[in-house]
């Protein structure tokens, strides 16, 4: 891996220090001593997975407050998004994909997810999702009435062995009833698909990650180019012990496949380093064990 010199800002003392990056270890450089190796676990660092995230639409990146967006998604560590690319017919789905992928040019990595309204969802859509390697496809709802309209016993045949997932989008219930009817319709159809429930909110958990094919790909601290975050350790005291925290902290440092994006207050929001996720074939990348 080659290396990066960055300035870091420790956010007790307030003292910005340089940071080399360099074959998987990571160096503090300090006027009055010699280089200060830090191991990954060990010195004056914490360090834990990157996060992925569910971004929204797809042209919400592309406008005028696109770098704004990115730079925001990088500070938090967040270096893989899920991007939602409405979509109504499977000739839309084909060309829809194409197009924006020559677009966008974003700094992290991302993935293209089709939106489809319930009315629109056909055996024909689910097969282009598949052909066209799409892991993932949204559902949404216009109303509780539409979700016994969709053929679903065509649309499971049509998934067939394929390792397709689904989140379903439905719209807030009002009044108890519509409560229930949600929770039965969640809880019918994930018996029936690999359904995302983002139980931590857009972010993303391992089991999530599972479903839309980004685990156990997006890369390892061993080989170099891993998805990783690293903070100033810092002490909190809990009576009479101390305890390390990050809690309610973004990273220090941001690595995204070997690559700081982000130390201290520098960020390369605008070094379009990223790159589309669909299709990656299993095994390519592995990740970061304790994910």
């Amino acid at each position: 891996m080659a290396y990066w010199l960055m300035s870091a800002e420790e956010p007790v003392q307030k003292k910005v220090r340089h940071v080399k990056v360099q074959n998987q270890s990571f160096t503090g450089l300090y006027r009055e001593h010699y280089e200060k190796v830090m191991r990954m676990e060990a010195g004056n660092f914490l360090i834990t997975p990157a996060a992925t995230a569910l971004g929204g639409s797809v042209d919400s990146f592309l406008g005028k407050d696109a770098d704004k967006k990115w730079t925001t998604m990088i500070h938090k560590g967040i270096t893989t998004v899920l991007l939602l690319m409405p979509v109504t017919s499977r000739r839309g789905l084909e060309d829809d994909g194409r197009n924006l992928q020559r677009q966008l040019a974003p700094p992290v990595d991302y993935l293209l997810v089709p939106s489809i309204p319930s009315n629109k969802l056909t055996s024909t859509i689910i097969h282009g999702v598949i052909l066209n390697k799409y892991p993932l496809i949204e559902i949404t709802f216009s109303s509780y009435k539409d979700c016994k309209n969709v053929p679903w016993d065509w649309i499971r045949q049509a998934v067939g062995p394929s390792a397709l997932s689904f989140m379903f989008r439905f719209p807030p219930p009002e009044t108890i009833k519509e409560n229930r009817l949600k929770e039965e319709w969640e809880k019918g159809l994930a018996a029936e698909f690999p359904v995302l429930p983002l139980k931590m909110g857009p972010l993303l958990n391992k089991k999530e990650l599972q479903f839309c094919g980004l685990y156990p790909k997006k890369g390892s601290v061993v080989r170099g180019d891993a998805d990783y975050l690293l903070y100033y350790k810092t002490e909190q005291k809990d009576g009479a012990r101390k305890q390390l925290s990050v809690s309610n902290r973004h990273p220090d440092i941001v690595v995204m496949r070997g690559h700081v994006l982000k130390a201290g207050r520098v960020c390369a929001s605008n070094n379009p380093s990223g790159y589309c996720c669909n299709g990656v074939f299993p095994g390519r990348l592995r990740s970061i064990d304790y994910a």
